[in-house]
């Protein structure tokens, strides 16, 4: 029984340490090099290995060429049974203010091992408030605005429920 418990404490004692000293930012890189094959660039930013996760800042996204957002800070925080992702002033550039909002000040993804086949999103921006939802196995994104305030320049994108919620909807 005594050589059980070493074993089963030894297993979890080694992920323990293979979670702390993960390679984050090599893995960041390898992300990073998969999305150039889209021809999606991040530039500018400085990376921080954190214990639980990587901490990026000053971010800027080019697609095709082209400047689409800065992002101030964004921090993964990756754990075995919670992941967030966490992001602070992402602000779009001007060529995108006709079809995105100019700025949102917070945004917050989380997936949980509770809810497997879903991740959940919560923002606020110059919009106002935003909530949503993203089924991974239906590939199928679903993002209500209960408070909307600015969303003229991506109205057009976006249906009115039975309850008068704008909500926006999408496949990928």
């Amino acid at each position: 029984m005594q050589m059980v418990k070493r074993i089963i404490g030894g297993f979890f004692l080694l992920l323990l340490l293979l979670w702390l000293f993960a390679p984050k930012v090599e893995l960041y890189y390898l992300l990073e090099k998969n999305l150039k094959k889209e021809g999606i660039i991040i530039s500018n930013e400085s990376l921080q290995d954190t214990w639980f996760g990587l901490s990026i800042k000053n971010a800027d996204i080019y697609v095709k060429g082209a400047n689409m957002v800065h992002i101030n800070e964004l921090k993964l925080n990756i754990f075995f049974f919670y992941n967030t992702l966490h992001i602070k002033t992402l602000t779009t550039d001007a060529i995108v203010h006709n079809v995105a909002p100019k700025e949102i000040e917070d945004v917050s993804i989380t997936y949980s091992i509770l809810k497997p086949l879903k991740a959940t999103l919560k923002g606020i921006g110059s919009f106002g408030t935003v909530e949503g939802q993203v089924e991974l196995i239906k590939k199928h994104v679903t993002v209500l605005f209960p408070v909307a305030k600015d969303i003229r320049a991506f109205k057009k994108f976006l249906t009115k429920d039975a309850k008068g919620v704008w909500k926006y909807e999408t496949n990928y």
